[in-house]
Order: C-alpha cells, then sequence, then structure tokens
C-alpha cells in the first residue's frame, strides 16, 4: 500500500496562507528488468526476453516517430510529444513587435507525457493510500536571493578554480534539481556569469571568460 505526506508550502511573496498538498512517498525506482518481470506476470506464454525486446524496439519507435514530427498516442498510457528549447546563448526577449528572431539555434528539450483518462481512472479505482503520520512537512523559501547564490558560487570558485553541480546545491540550499537549472540559466547569454566545461558526472562551472581567457 503506497504512503503519501502532507507538505506545507509557503504563499507566493508571503501574502495569504501557506498552501498544504498531498505528497508520494515513493517506495524506490523499479529498473527495466524489474518491470519486464512484473509484465511477464501478467502472461507468462511470453517470454521475459521477448517483452524487453519489444520495449527496446517501443523506444527507438517512439524516438523515430517523435523526431519526425508526429506525436504519439498510446491507448490507456497517454500521449508522447517533444518538448523544444533554444540552443545558443542569445536573449530570448523579443528586441520589438517586429523582431523574427531569424537565425536561432533550436534543439529537443525533452518528451512531454500526458496520461490517458483511462489510466488515471485506472489509477484511482486501483490505489489505495496510507498517510504517513508524522505531521505536516514543510517546504522553506531558498535562504539565498538569486544575486547572493551567484556571489556566494563566484566567491567558491574564486577560492577552488571551479563549481561542481553539487557544490552548487549544498552552498546555495538547493535540490541537485534546482541547482541544475539555475545553473543552466546562468550559463546562457551574453551577460552570464558562469560558463560550463566537461559533461556529465565530469561537468563543472567557472567563471565568465575564465576558457576564453585559458585558450
Amino acid at each position: 500500500m503506497p504512503k503519501y505526506k502532507l507538505q506545507e508550502m509557503s504563499s507566493l511573496n508571503g501574502i495569504g496562507k501557506n498552501r498544504v498538498f498531498p505528497k508520494i512517498v515513493t517506495n524506490r525506482q523499479l529498473d527495466t528488468k524489474e518491470f519486464v518481470k512484473n509484465l511477464h506476470s501478467y502472461n507468462h506464454t511470453i517470454s521475459e526476453s521477448i517483452i524487453e525486446a519489444v520495449l527496446t524496439d517501443m523506444g527507438d519507435c517512439l524516438v523515430r516517430l517523435l523526431s519526425q514530427g508526429y506525436t504519439v498516442k498510446l491507448d490507456d498510457i497517454g500521449t508522447f510529444s517533444l518538448s523544444l528549447e533554444f540552443d545558443d546563448k542569445k536573449p530570448v526577449e523579443m528586441t520589438d513587435n517586429d523582431d523574427k528572431m531569424l537565425y536561432r539555434n533550436v534543439t529537443v528539450k525533452d518528451v512531454n507525457y500526458k496520461s490517458s483518462p483511462q489510466l488515471i481512472k485506472h489509477l484511482k479505482s486501483q490505489t489505495v493510500l496510507e498517510r504517513d503520520m508524522g505531521g505536516v512537512s514543510r517546504l522553506y523559501k531558498n535562504k539565498y536571493t538569486p544575486k547572493e547564490r551567484i556571489k556566494r558560487a563566484t566567491n567558491w570558485i574564486d577560492k577552488h578554480g571551479v563549481i561542481t553541480l553539487q557544490e552548487y546545491a549544498t552552498l546555495n540550499n538547493l535540490s541537485r534539481t534546482s541547482a541544475s537549472g539555475e545553473l543552466k540559466k546562468l550559463s546562457q547569454g551574453d551577460e552570464a556569469p558562469f560558463e560550463s566545461k566537461g559533461k556529465g558526472s565530469h561537468k563543472v562551472w567557472v567563471k565568465a571568460g575564465w576558457l576564453g581567457n585559458k585558450a
């Protein structure tokens, strides 16, 4: 039986009453092999290897169709479509009403997923929730302002040369997700205070202009 907890979130700008909302307490994340075993339990006549192959082909097929501009609707599951973003450091604001924003690079950002009404209906009928007791947990506002976070990161870079995602998150009391999104914004545009180098787990951030000065 899944559990949920109640979480309090501060109102915007500190005006009005705080809101409380339920949040699922995740047991753990299942991987592909575990999902295949669960799916196999519905129909033992189909081998696990075939199920896994179908799932792999499904992923490849989604890539091919979405990359051709289609949206894909799967009955009882949901609809998949592309989400895009600019792939350059140019401003996203229009200079005037006639600005056609020419010569922009656009790339794939993510895949949008909209669950089907049937899936939600089935989930509501089959899910029995139990409250994880312990009162209402609270989400606190960021400890530092955006300018303060930039300053703290800059001071860190001055001392250590670079800053990692985890260091930025810990330094500024942010989650890794929030820190990643913020660093991405702070590394785009001509006035960006930081720039990144490396990829994946080896990605770090330095002060803007540092990479050019090292060339």
